[in-house]
């Protein structure tokens, strides 16, 4: 599995300063991450970067060799938790990811999961039940499409990847472990919306509580769907690209995204992206249409995975990554749980910009 790990060195710099001089530099500057919500004891450690980004290595092997791979990773952070796991995965049967939830429910750590009616009756998801873990379902036709750990109210792993053995050995994802007690507050807060008050799609409340914030000196931004509409966030952040737009996606239907697209195309930003190769030739695709755009600063492909490529990304003017659960498309928009994270810094991009011409050349060796 590749594995790409950024930080701040500012925040490293800050606390040093602090030391030295005897203030508090980090809360001056708006650094300060606090406590875990759930451990009232303070982080002694040094600061650290507060970000893992991985991507799938999807070469889908026979399940028995299945081995080495991100459910082992994040099976093994879910594993120090001390108070609570929460996982809401739209999907769940990656072995070591259940077995750790077993474990720490045995130990006495709170696990609280919540997935779609469509997959709640998984053997994997009436293990957790047959070993006293309660699993809540949306019961609804929408999806709770999202896919995110918080361990202890500190960390949360977020991405496109659902916690399943294909999704983890054979289809392209992206996931990001982040560091960060005012990040993990959002997932913790859309948690007991869906676990406690059973409120899900449209019908949950706008109670994020922190939506902006600044992580290691890093501006970034967190929404949950559908009580809020993120077609038209994204589109504002695709609006005012200045140079170029790259983007990975699984499904690409939602209208104010790709106008949003087309309009900065015809501006002359290079454009290029790359489309899961099912389902691309639909009708209310917008691969047909990008392809037949007759511009020379645009260029889409199809994915060279014989799986899925199961990316949903923008990256733009290399400074800003959309990443998250949230499919391009109508639905995602107005019925399902989704989530999207927003992070504006070069470094942080310059990974999913690597992902990109990986997945680009494969898509190139396969047209």
């Amino acid at each position: 599995m590749n594995k790409k790990a950024g930080g701040a060195i500012v925040v490293l710099i800050l606390a040093v300063l602090s030391v030295i001089f005897g203030q508090d530099l980090l809360q001056q500057f708006g650094l300060d991450e606090g406590e875990p919500i759930l451990n009232p004891v303070p982080d002694s450690s040094a600061p650290a970067d507060w970000y893992e980004i991985y991507f799938t290595n999807p070469t889908c092997p026979p399940e028995a060799e299945r081995v080495g791979g991100l459910d082992e990773d994040i099976a093994s952070d879910l594993l120090t938790a001390e108070v609570r796991v929460d996982i809401a995965a739209f999907d769940l049967d990656a072995e070591p990811i259940v077995q750790a939830l077993i474990d720490l429910k045995a130990r006495g750590v709170e696990v609280r999961v919540v997935t779609d009616t469509d997959n709640a009756s998984l053997s994997s998801i009436n293990r957790l039940r047959r070993n006293g873990i309660s699993v809540r379902e949306d019961k609804r036709t929408g999806l709770m499409h999202n896919k995110f750990a918080v361990i202890d109210g500190r960390i949360t792993w977020v991405g496109s990847m659902n916690f399943t053995t294909n999704g983890v050995y054979c289809n392209n994802n992206n996931i990001v472990r982040i560091t960060s007690p005012r990040l993990a507050a959002n997932y913790t807060a859309e948690m007991d919306e869906m676990y406690n008050d059973e409120l899900f799609g449209p019908d949950s409340p706008q109670n994020t509580p922190n939506e902006l914030l600044t992580i290691g000196g890093i501006e970034v931004e967190n929404y949950f769907g559908s009580e809020k509409e993120i077609s038209p966030i994204i589109s504002r952040r695709i609006a005012a690209a200045q140079s170029e737009i790259l983007f990975m996606a699984f499904s690409f239907t939602d209208e104010q995204i790709g106008e949003s697209l087309l309009g900065r195309a015809d501006a002359g930003v290079i454009v290029r992206g790359v489309f899961e190769r099912v389902g691309s030739d639909t009708p209310f695709s917008y691969y047909p249409i990008l392809s037949q755009a007759r511009l020379a600063n645009v260029a889409v492909l199809t994915d060279g995975n014989p799986q899925v490529m199961h990316h949903k990304v923008f990256i733009i003017d290399r400074n800003t990554v959309i990443f998250g659960s949230f499919n391009f498309s109508d639905n995602a928009n107005r019925r399902n749980d989704e989530n999207v994270v927003i992070v504006h810094d070069p470094t942080f991009a310059s990974y999913f910009i690597e992902e990109f011409e990986t997945v680009w050349l494969e898509a190139q060796a396969a047209q």
